[in-house]
C-alpha cells in the first residue's frame, strides 16, 4: 500500500507497522466520538467495531527506527547463534587457514626449486659454451701447428748442414761448399715460406722464453744479462717457439 506525500508529490510504501498503528488510532478516535455523542444525548450508543474503517488522511513520512524492515525488502542472513554451528564454522575457518599456509609454503618451495633449476640451466649452458670455445680453439691450433712435429724432425738436418758449411769453408772445396749452401738456403727459404723463422739471440737481452742459457761468462763492455754468443740456433713456428736458442750470457 502506498501513500502520497503532499509536499513532494511522490509515493512512499507504507509498512505493516504503520498501517496497524493507523487502524488502531482510527478505531480509538471513532470510539471517543461515539462516547462523546452518547453523553450529549444522554444515551448509550452501541459501539460498532465491525464498521468499515475510512481511509486515513495522508500523513507526513515518519522516521523509521533503526533495524526496521520494509514490507518489500528481503531480510539479510541471520548470524548463527547455535554453538555447534559456530564451532563448525570455526573449524572450517581453521582448516582453510591451514590449507592456505600449506599452499603458500608449497608455492615458495616450488619457486625456490625453479630458481635453482634455472641457475643450473644457465651454468650448464655456460659450461657448454666454454667447451665449444675450447674445442674450436684446440681444433684451430691443431690445424695451425700440425706441421710442428715434422719441423722438429728437420731441425737436426739444418744443424748438420750448418756444420757442413762451416767445415767446408776451411777445406777450400768451393764447388761442394756452394752446392751445400744452395741446398741449405733453398730449404730454409721453403720452411720460412710455411711459417718457420729463426730466433735472434746474439747481442739481445736474455729472454727465458726464447733463449736457453747454458753458460754465463764475463764480457767487457757488455751489460749483464746480454747474450754474447749463440751455440745453437733457435726456431719458432708462427708464434710458437719450437726450439729455444742455446746461448752464453754475460754476467
Amino acid at each position: 500500500m502506498t501513500a502520497q506525500d503532499p509536499n513532494q508529490g511522490d509515493y512512499r510504501p507504507r509498512t505493516a507497522r504503520e498501517l496497524r498503528k493507523m487502524k488502531e488510532a482510527e478505531e480509538r478516535r471513532k470510539v471517543e466520538e461515539e462516547a462523546a455523542k452518547a453523553q450529549e444525548q444522554g444515551e448509550t450508543a452501541p459501539l460498532h467495531s465491525q464498521e468499515e474503517v475510512p481511509t486515513p488522511p495522508p500523513q507526513a513520512p515518519q522516521a523509521e527506527a533503526p533495524g526496521s524492515v520494509h514490507a518489500n525488502e528481503v531480510p539479510g542472513p541471520v548470524p548463527a547463534t547455535d554453538p555447534e554451528e559456530l564451532r563448525q564454522l570455526r573449524e572450517q575457518t581453521e582448516a582453510l587457514q591451514k590449507e592456505a599456509e600449506e599452499n603458500r609454503q608449497l608455492t615458495e618451495e616450488l619457486k625456490k626449486r625453479m630458481e635453482e633449476a634455472q641457475e643450473q640451466v644457465l651454468r650448464a649452458r655456460a659450461d657448454l659454451e666454454n667447451f665449444r670455445r675450447r674445442s674450436r680453439k684446440d681444433r684451430e691450433e691443431a690445424v695451425k701447428y700440425a706441421a710442428v712435429p715434422m719441423l722438429e724432425s728437420l731441425l737436426p738436418v739444418l744443424d748438420n748442414l750448418e756444420r757442413a758449411l762451416a767445415a767446408g769453408g776451411s777445406n777450400g772445396d768451393d764447388s761442394l761448399h756452394q752446392g751445400v749452401e744452395m741446398v741449405y738456403r733453398q730449404l730454409i727459404q721453403s720452411l720460412e715460406n710455411h711459417g718457420l723463422s729463426v730466433i735472434e739471440a746474439k747481442g739481445l737481452p736474455f729472454n727465458p722464453h726464447e733463449h736457453n742459457a747454458v753458460m754465463e761468462v764475463e764480457a767487457e763492455g757488455v751489460e749483464a744479462g746480454t747474450v754474447v754468443e749463440e751455440l745453437q740456433k733457435g726456431y719458432r713456428y708462427h708464434d710458437r717457439v719450437i726450439r729455444p736458442s742455446m746461448v752464453k750470457v754475460s754476467s
